[in-house]
Parts: structure tokens; C-alpha cells; sequence
């Protein structure tokens, strides 16, 4: 969608908001976890039934547990699962990482281990690890670090090595774009609705080729929740999460070490991260397969979560039988 278009039915969504309540976005039971002292927020979902299972869900480079939509969690809370997400350290209602430093930045092993301490606090021993983008980058380490507490692996959308010099990097316009969002979040500050129409222009850049539309009221009413019912985003979560995956740098030599099942799941049209990332990453993992999609690009939106979520439940049937 072109952006005059985006920013008038960004306008016109906003002033119909309004005058809507905003929708529920935390169904389940909530607490913290801590990894020394440093406190993480999380949410567990569970089934009404003696649960088969437990998931847990590592969200993308600056987003909080909302990345992961209803539908996507619902889908494995039916199929008998517990269904636990949190917000990474620096966001959401985790602890921000104050006095934080290039020097002394931690890296997407320390992250790793902050998704351990979640699954520690609810005395959970295994689990079936599912990451996005970055939490997919987090959900190798932590199969690589834990690997009696990881049932299986699903990396989504992500890489073995990000700054890979053999394989595609953002494109000139993609770097152009990124500079329009940030100057576009800057001018925003503290205008809600300014701020919205951010995170819509932001939402906008990750959309492939495929048959679906960005959805401007879903996102309006998660950003509003965001921003009016928890702590709401903070601008230093996005270097502090860039700056820990270059820290953490090739992880493809280790994923060769990773004993579990492992899906890796690419959208054949993503903006961010190309598929010869997946491609050349799931190659190094022992068990891993891999599934691709026409069109989608860097999200999962509401028209592929099916898909999505029928091979990740597959993947949990033969990592259950093995």
C-alpha cells in the first residue's frame, strides 16, 4: 500500500477508534520471572484440559509479548498446550535495561537465558520453542544451550547469521524506509495518535506479495493497549536487541549441534530477512525441515496462521512420538 493511501486510512481508522472500546489483550495468567535481577513479565494461557504440553513463544526484535496474535495462540491452547509469551528485557513490562552501554550490551545468549528463567519460574521442565526474527535467532541458542528442556525447535522468519556477507542485506530502498520510520517515531514523541500512524507505517514495510492487507484496526487496537494499559514501547529496546544480534554473531556452525526437531518456517517475499537465510540455515541443523511460503513477507498475519500453526503442530506430534 502506497503511503498517502496508508496515511489516510491510517486517519480514518484512528478517528473511528475512538469511539470504540479497546479489546482485551491479555487472556491468560500473568506474573514475573527473574534472570539474576533482571525482571521479566510473562503470560501463560493454559488449556481447560490436563494440558499435553507446553509452547513457548520468543517474540521479535523490539516487540513485546503482543506480537503473537490470539489466533496464533489460541490454535495450540485447543490442541492441549500451555501457551507461554513475555516481553523480552528493555520492553513491555520487563525491566529496562538502565546504565546500558555498546560496551557493556548483552547478547542474544543472555536472552536465551531470560526465556529459561521464565520457564524456571513456572517450574515448567520442557517445552516446545518457537521464535520469530530475532526470537528465532533466540530460540536456536536457547535449543543450543538447553537441550533437555527443548521438546523441539520452530525458528520463523529468521537467520543463522544476520550480517551474513555471502547473502542478501537490506536493499537501498528498505534502508530509506527505515529512515522515514525513524524519523517518523521521533516527530511522534508523546502524540498517541501520531504514534499509531508510526507503528501502521512500520507494520506497512514487512508486508510480501501475497494475498492479504495490512490490518489498520487490529493494530491500532494493540498499539493503543500498548501504550495505554502497560508501559508502551521503548526507543532503546530496538538498538539494544540490533546491537545483541551482532554481538551474538554466526550461530550456523553451532546449530550443527542441536539434536532436536526443528522447523524452519520463510516467507518467500520478506522485506527484512531474504529466505536464502533459511535456506542456508536449515541445512546446518541435523533434524530440521523447512517450510515455505508464497508471498508472505516479515509477519505473520491472520491469512497464514493457519498454515503457520498446522506445520508447527506437526513438528510437535513427531518431536512427541520420537
Amino acid at each position: 500500500m502506497d503511503k498517502e493511501t496508508l496515511a489516510r486510512l491510517s486517519v480514518q481508522c484512528i478517528q473511528k477508534a475512538r469511539f470504540l472500546p479497546i479489546q482485551e489483550l491479555i487472556l491468560g495468567e500473568t506474573g514475573y520471572a527473574f534472570n539474576g535481577k533482571i525482571r521479566l513479565f510473562f503470560e501463560i494461557k493454559r488449556p481447560e484440559t490436563k494440558p499435553k504440553g507446553s509452547v513457548l513463544l520468543i517474540s521479535r526484535n523490539a516487540n513485546t509479548l503482543l506480537f503473537w496474535s490470539q489466533q496464533f495462540i489460541q490454535t495450540f491452547v485447543s490442541e492441549g498446550y500451555n501457551v507461554i509469551r513475555f516481553d523480552h528485557r528493555g520492553i513491555g513490562l520487563s525491566d529496562r535495561m538502565e546504565g546500558w552501554t555498546k560496551k557493556t550490551a548483552y547478547g542474544l545468549e543472555d536472552m536465551a537465558r531470560d526465556a529459561m528463567a521464565v520457564l524456571d519460574s513456572l517450574k515448567i521442565k520442557s517445552a516446545h520453542i518457537v521464535g520469530a526474527s530475532m526470537g528465532g535467532m533466540i530460540a536456536q541458542r536457547f535449543a543450543y544451550l538447553f537441550p533437555n528442556v527443548t521438546l523441539s525447535l520452530c525458528s520463523i522468519m529468521s537467520s543463522g547469521y544476520y550480517y551474513d556477507p555471502s547473502l542478501v542485506s537490506l536493499s537501498p530502498k528498505m534502508k530509506r524506509n527505515f529512515r522515514s520510520l525513524f524519523l517518523a517515531f521521533y516527530r511522534a514523541k508523546n502524540n498517541f495518535e501520531k504514534q499509531v500512524q508510526a507503528h501502521i507505517m512500520e507494520r506497512n514495510l514487512w508486508i510480501g506479495c501475497g494475498d492479504y492487507e495490512l490490518d489498520i484496526p487490529m493494530i491500532i487496537n494493540e498499539v493503543s493497549y500498548e501504550i495505554k494499559f502497560r508501559k508502551g514501547y521503548y526507543k532503546m529496546s530496538f538498538p539494544q536487541h540490533v546491537k545483541a544480534i551482532k554481538k551474538s554473531g554466526s550461530f550456523l556452525e553451532k546449530l550443527k549441534e542441536i539434536s532436536s526437531k526443528a522447523l524452519v518456517i520463510h516467507g518467500d517475499s520478506d522485506p527484512l530477512i531474504d529466505i536464502n537465510h533459511a535456506k542456508k540455515y536449515v541445512s546446518c541443523l541435523k533434524k530440521g525441515k523447512s517450510y515455505y511460503l508464497s508471498g508472505l513477507g516479515h509477519d505473520i498475519p491472520k491469512e497464514y496462521t493457519p498454515r503457520i500453526t498446522n506445520q508447527i503442530l506437526i513438528l510437535f506430534a513427531a518431536s512427541e512420538n520420537q
